[in-house]
């Protein structure tokens, strides 16, 4: 009879272990079929379509500056642009009043995400507005971005005319101490050695300025 006990407990106990395994397997394989389930909207939403639009040159220029300066693609950089509905929302009211110079509008192919086309098109069927129009307001939001840019790189053209100002006077300084010191004086080669090692940093420096030119729409 104590025999009979003892193995109805081993195996009460080693069901439980099995039926504690098979809950935890299955959990395991649902998160796994759910990572490998495939998301039709989210397939969708990265599908890539080709679309025309009449913008005005400045509009085109301004959008090529942005993506060089933020080193993305213009479609990456359009896309961003056109994926926020409640920015298109207000932007298509402006558009409903927006007037611009077609003489100075030109074509422009670009590759869009589907869904930002999809939204884009919607919001311009529900407000009676040509989706040009929100493109190009869409855009012109950038120009804010690159204007702070310009100022800012003036700005560091200003301060580095100034340190090539006092590079010049090193350069004087160093000039008369080589008339009035010995060659081996440790005060001058102490003094050739920060001319020389100003120069390297100075030219460090203008790697980080940028022309007015660059900024230029």
């Amino acid at each position: 009879m104590f025999i009979y006990i003892l193995f109805t407990l081993l195996y009460i106990e080693n069901t439980d272990k099995s039926d504690g395994d098979n809950v935890k397997i299955g959990i395991e394989r649902t998160k796994k079929d759910q990572k490998l389930s495939i998301n039709a909207a989210e397939l969708k939403s990265k599908q890539s379509v080709r679309a025309t639009f009449k913008l005005h040159e400045k509009t085109i220029s301004l959008l090529k500056l942005s993506a060089r300066h933020l080193k993305i693609k213009q479609k990456t950089l359009l896309d961003q642009l056109l994926e926020d509905e409640s920015v298109l929302e207000l932007l298509a009211e402006d558009a409903m009043t927006y007037s611009r110079d077609e003489n100075e509008c030109h074509f422009k192919t670009f590759v869009l995400g589907k869904m930002s086309l999809e939204t884009l098109d919607d919001i311009c069927s529900r407000h009676g507005v040509p989706r040009n129009f929100i493109v190009e307001l869409s855009v012109t939001r950038l120009a804010s971005y690159i204007d702070s840019l310009a100022e800012t790189h003036q700005k560091r053209r200003s301060l580095l005319k100034k340190i090539d100002s006092c590079k010049g006077q090193l350069d004087n300084l160093l000039e008369e101490a080589s008339t009035l010191l010995q060659e081996e004086d440790s005060f001058l080669i102490k003094l050739e050695t920060l001319t020389a090692r100003m120069a390297r940093q100075i030219q460090e420096l203008s790697k980080t300025v940028k022309e007015n030119s660059e900024f230029l729409y």
